[in-house]
């Protein structure tokens, strides 16, 4: 099980996460949890030095988060669109 401690700046500021991601599984499985809650990595695609995945929040509204990214062995950074209305930036550490 990979853990993964993330940053995630939007519009309305910055706020962390934690991911847990089970490269093992095949197809992949992952959880995002946050303080408002957590939820499924939707889509996980973890390649060799890139991740993706969507995940679906209900605070402050209900919207489709879609991640994309490069990741090494300790770090991992990348673009977020918070539904059809903002995009923003992640930047996270392997725990």
């Amino acid at each position: 099980m990979q853990v993964w401690k993330i940053a995630i700046t939007s519009p309305t500021g910055t706020f962390d996460a934690t991911l847990n991601i089970d490269a093992e599984c095949s197809p992949l499985v992952g959880e995002m949890r946050a303080k408002n809650g957590s939820g499924p990595m939707n889509d996980l695609k973890l390649n060799s030095d890139t991740i993706e995945w969507a995940t679906k929040i209900e605070r402050p509204m209900p919207m489709k988060l879609a991640f994309k990214g490069k990741h090494d062995v300790q770090e991992m950074s990348g673009t977020v669109k918070f539904g059809i209305f903002a995009s923003g930036t992640f930047s996270g550490v392997l725990a």
